[in-house]
Formats: structure tokens, C-alpha cells, sequence
């Protein structure tokens, strides 16, 4: 293993739907400059729509040249941690984004398949999660919003490049005091959900060094 300082490039979302805060990034910020080995990780927060948030992901990925990309998003109905496996060539939501665009039922990319898959051993990251003591599973739907807009980019970004990063995106319950309509009634703590986090990063980062993730 290379003593060389790796970095570990960790994302949220800023705040949407009228709430003021958004439980990824609430978690993501609390990773700015942890350690583990040798990576250290550098959180970014990125706009909540569409062609500004790869816009911002790609930037900063060309710019820190990561070793591993940890994606995070909220979902308010989902009461546990879910890695995401899967990214799906579509955009259908019924609200726009923070730009005000609304797109139902389009194809991300003509040129990519119906659907990608990430770049890291998922079934392994919902493993560490859990046994950090913080409930996990593998999910097959990533939505069809801008989270799953932004992993899917991401991820066809990587295969076009023939990248050696690791990626996965990794969904978020919303924090004990937000209140979207049909949230779950199971939240995480941002203290808790960065247990999450750090969790999955590191397995990112041993997955990668084991050659796991290539």
C-alpha cells in the first residue's frame, strides 16, 4: 500500500423543496478532513438540479483527481441507509429542480444503456454501515430525480474515461427535524448518519487498495 496521501471525494446536496436544510450534506461537511490511512476526504456541496450538479461534480473530480467519489442524497421515505447498486438512464419527477427545470420521463444519455452500475462493491459498503451499528441495505433505485441524475452522469463520466475511481451513491433518511410530507418516521442524526459515511468511505478506500473496486 502507498504511503502517498489519497483523497476521498465526499458530496451532498444543498437544501430543496422548501426545507432548509438537506440531511446528505448535513452528514457529508462532517467528513471534511477526516482521515483513514493514508486518504483523507474533502466534502463538496452541490446545487440541487440537474445540469448544475454534474456541472460542479465534474470540476471538482478534474480538479482533486480522487481516489474514491462517495455520492450522497436524502430520501425522506426511506428509513434506513441505502447504497445505491444501480443508476437508471432517466429523469421523471414530478417537482422541478432548483433551477425550476422539470423533466418527466427523458432519457439522461441516448449514446449510454438503460442503466449503470456503480463503480464499488455495494453489497460490501451495506455491510460496513451495518456494522458500524447503523442499519443499511443494497438498493436497486436510486429515484429518478437529481440524485439518480447525478450518479448516473457520474458514473458514465467514469466508464468513458476508463477510471480507476471508486464511486457509489449512498441514499440518506432525513434528519429528526425535518418535516418533508411522507417522510419515514425513521431519521438519522447528521452525527449518525456521518457514522454512515465514514463507514463507506472506508470501505471504498479497502475495497480499492484490495483491488475490489476496480
Amino acid at each position: 500500500m502507498s504511503s502517498a496521501a489519497r483523497t476521498i471525494l465526499v458530496t451532498g446536496f444543498e437544501p430543496f423543496g422548501g426545507e432548509t436544510v438537506n440531511a446528505s450534506w448535513e452528514a457529508a461537511q462532517k467528513l471534511e478532513g477526516w482521515r483513514h490511512g493514508a486518504a483523507v476526504a474533502t466534502a463538496r456541496v452541490l446545487p440541487c438540479a440537474y445540469d448544475a450538479s454534474v456541472k460542479q461534480l465534474i470540476s471538482a473530480i478534474e480538479t482533486l483527481r480522487p481516489d474514491a467519489l462517495l455520492m450522497t442524497g436524502q430520501s425522506a421515505r426511506r428509513g434506513v441507509v441505502c447504497v445505491e447498486r444501480f443508476a437508471h438512464n432517466l429523469d421523471d419527477a414530478s417537482a422541478p429542480d432548483n433551477d425550476g427545470v422539470l423533466r418527466r420521463a427523458l432519457r439522461i444519455s441516448r449514446a449510454a444503456p438503460d442503466w449503470l452500475e456503480a463503480v464499488a462493491p455495494a453489497r460490501i459498503i451495506a455491510r460496513a454501515i451495518n456494522e458500524a451499528g447503523i442499519s443499511a441495505r443494497v438498493s436497486k433505485n436510486a429515484g429518478a430525480f437529481v440524485c439518480n441524475h447525478l450518479y448516473f452522469a457520474a458514473l458514465q463520466y467514469l466508464r468513458e474515461r476508463k477510471s480507476a475511481i471508486s464511486a457509489v451513491f449512498v441514499h440518506l433518511p432525513v434528519t429528526p427535524e425535518q418535516t418533508p410530507q411522507g417522510a419515514s418516521e425513521k431519521r438519522l442524526t447528521p452525527a449518525e448518519a456521518a457514522g454512515a459515511l465514514r463507514a463507506a468511505a472506508a470501505a471504498l478506500i479497502e475495497g480499492q487498495e484490495e483491488g475490489g473496486a476496480a
